[in-house]
């Protein structure tokens, strides 16, 4: 089936959901509750799930909740993002149950296309602009028709149900990758092996979608980061496909991607550029390895990574070598050491990996 969305109509959200406001819901709560009902809050993971709570304790405790499969939506931290429930779910303060007003096409598969259009919404939500009743309930929907005033629940049901998969496949054959001793790395400045600078600092309030022409990238782990798509904004310059946002701060602080289509940012995105030409598969390595380092060495709302990554943010690297050891550089371009990283050895190390040729 193929969509044509130049006939779908525009709705308001209020005309298709019911919107109930969660309260309460600890994980203290779940561990002296235990039970088989899911707890969701505003994570993003595990679709919001925190846990599994005895559903009487909930009832007992008047929380808000549904028997039935239904849409959340958190209202912090990931705000914005919305999950679908196939067995209902109690929601804590920190997110709201989405539950259709037609009872007749509350359907997992309508939920899950419906889903998919709210999510287009969520780059609008960010830890300044938390989803409340009225915003998100005001928000407008392009959804196929049957008229001006009647969506097309069966359309969404049978397209959701005609999509199939795939096993993924890789044509990789099992073979031994090159080892990887990272005793003989070595540190380099990320500043001195790619190029830093901020994004676009764009506000999302700000952006429009009429004609759209460049993807919006956000702190997000979702879709490469990607949570718009908007039009060309006079006077801002769009960063080029291929280079990478990083994350500085928020719930995904170092979140690293390779961009495939030139860009826009939000604030707190950062944007690392090649000296040199690097493949896909060694610029994979390198956001990998980003993201390993601000597991370990930065935190969110505490240490982000505005103040450092142009400064002193390090990560270890294979280092150019030959038959007779280490090739230093004279002209110390990556390093005061004068040691040259082994772009090469990272591309054949990915390209080695399982469904690497899946990128």
């Amino acid at each position: 089936m193929k969509l044509n969305i130049s006939d779908w109509k525009s709705f308001c959200a209020s005309d298709i959901f019911f919107l109930y406001n969660g309260s309460g819901i600890t994980k203290e709560e779940i561990e002296d509750n235990p039970g088989s009902f899911p707890a969701v809050q505003s994570g993003a993971d595990n679709n919001g799930c925190i846990g599994y709570i005895s559903k009487d304790y909930c009832k007992a405790m008047n929380y808000t909740y549904v028997e039935e499969p239904c849409l959340t939506v958190a209202r912090t931290g990931s705000a914005g993002f919305v999950a679908f429930q196939p067995y209902g779910c109690v929601v804590g303060d920190s997110a709201k149950i989405l539950l259709l007003k037609n009872t007749e096409h509350r359907k997992p598969a309508v939920y899950l296309f419906l889903r998919t259009i709210l999510m287009a919404n969520q780059y609008k939500y960010t830890y300044g602009r938390k989803v409340t009743e009225d915003k998100y309930l005001s928000e407008t929907l392009l959804l196929p028709s049957i008229d001006s005033i009647t969506p097309d629940w069966a359309f969404m049901e049978k397209y959701i149900l005609s999509l199939h998969h795939k096993p993924l496949k890789t044509a990789i054959t099992e073979q031994t990758p090159p080892e990887l001793n990272t005793k003989t790395w070595h540190e380099f400045f990320l500043h001195r092996i790619l190029i830093c600078s901020m994004g676009n600092g764009i506000d999302a309030v700000i952006t429009t979608s009429d004609e759209p022409k460049y993807n919006y990238v956000s702190r997000d782990s979702n879709g490469n980061g990607v949570v718009g798509f908007v039009d060309e904004i006079e006077g801002e310059e769009p960063f080029p496909a291929g280079a990478m946002s990083l994350a500085l701060g928020g719930s995904f602080l170092g979140s690293c991607f390779i961009q495939k289509k030139p860009f826009y940012t939000a604030q707190n995105v950062a944007v690392l550029q090649e000296k040199v030409p690097l493949s896909d598969h060694t610029k994979l390595f390198i956001a990998t390895l980003i993201r390993n380092e601000c597991k370990i060495k930065y935190q969110a709302f505490g240490r982000e990574l505005n103040a450092h990554f142009r400064k002193d943010f390090t990560i270890k690297l294979p280092v150019k070598r030959n038959a007779d050891g280490i090739v230093f550089d004279e002209t110390h371009e990556f390093s005061d050491d004068g040691y040259i990283p082994d772009w090469e050895w990272m591309d054949s190390y990915m390209r080695s990996l399982p469904y690497s040729d899946r990128l």
